[in-house]
């Protein structure tokens, strides 16, 4: 039998919230399943809206993307460290536009 009830850990005591139809002394096992955040539960079901209305459509990924090989993450590396701090850039971007 797999039963999920909520429980409460307080006192280094796991409790349940809802009565256990268990007899006394019932050896059980224990998953610990933390609960999704309120607002990741949220945004899930608004997703799940969104998809029925048709609104939005999962991303198809139509190419394999390949791994960056070490050679060229130390390439970019050395570029992105001789061009100097990313914020200089940025103000330098915004100040010619």
């Amino acid at each position: 039998m797999t039963e999920i009830i909520p429980a409460i850990y307080e006192n280094g005591v796991l409790r349940p919230l809802i009565p256990l139809a268990l007899p006394e002394h019932t050896a059980v096992e224990i998953q610990i399943v933390k609960p999704a955040s309120v607002a990741e539960t949220e945004r899930q079901r608004v997703h799940q809206v969104l998809a029925e209305a048709g609104v939005i459509r999962p991303q198809v990924i139509t190419e394999t993307i390949q791994p960056v090989s070490e050679t060229e993450l130390t390439a970019a590396a050395q570029a992105l460290g001789q061009a100097g701090p990313l914020s200089a850039l940025i103000i330098a971007e915004r100040a010619g536009r």
